[in-house]
């Protein structure tokens, strides 16, 4: 499903967010590649290749469907080896405007709530906070509005998020 703003003036609707998870063709994927390799996100080739293969939503502009911006999520287990999904959201250098992060966040959640009742999926998503300005109380306020919390640090110093997938069927409700 793909998601458009209809707003002429508006830099937003010169974009949409594609939800993409598991089905990037060959094509679509050295695209990717070479996206990250051009905007110098991911230097190495084989880094962005594997890097690929984690792609959940691909920011495009509208009418064109060149990539302006990727939302990758890593699977892992944590120690009670119950599977999440580890989020990174890059947008490139000239696609930079506002709302256009927290759009491709809102669309990365929205696919994993639908995955969320498969049996062995993530039940929540963490993010490791890059942007100083989401560490701030402003940005901060935006995570919230998405429905992260903030859980800890990153090994590098940053701030550490989560997110609960609220249709996953063990989710544990907190009063």
């Amino acid at each position: 499903m793909q998601r458009t703003t209809h707003s002429p003036q508006h830099p937003q609707a010169q974009y949409t967010v594609r939800w993409v998870f598991g089905q990037l063709s060959a094509a679509r994927r050295q695209a990717i590649v070479a996206f990250w390799v051009r905007e110098d996100a991911i230097q190495c080739a084989e880094e962005a290749w594997r890097r690929a293969w984690e792609v959940a939503c691909v920011l495009e502009e509208a009418g064109t469907g060149a990539i302006a911006g990727v939302c990758t999520v890593a699977i892992g287990f944590d120690e009670t080896q119950r599977s999440f999904g580890f989020a990174r959201i890059f947008i490139g250098k000239r696609h930079r405007h506002a709302g256009l992060g927290v759009r491709m966040g809102q669309r990365m959640i929205e696919g994993f709530e639908v995955l969320a009742y498969e049996p062995g999926a993530p039940y929540r998503l963490l993010a490791g906070i890059e942007n100083p300005k989401l560490e701030a109380r402003g940005g901060q306020r935006l995570l919230a509005s998405l429905g992260f919390t903030v859980i800890g640090k990153t090994a590098e110093g940053g701030m550490l998020v989560e997110r609960l997938l609220a249709s996953h069927p063990d989710r544990i409700e907190v009063a």
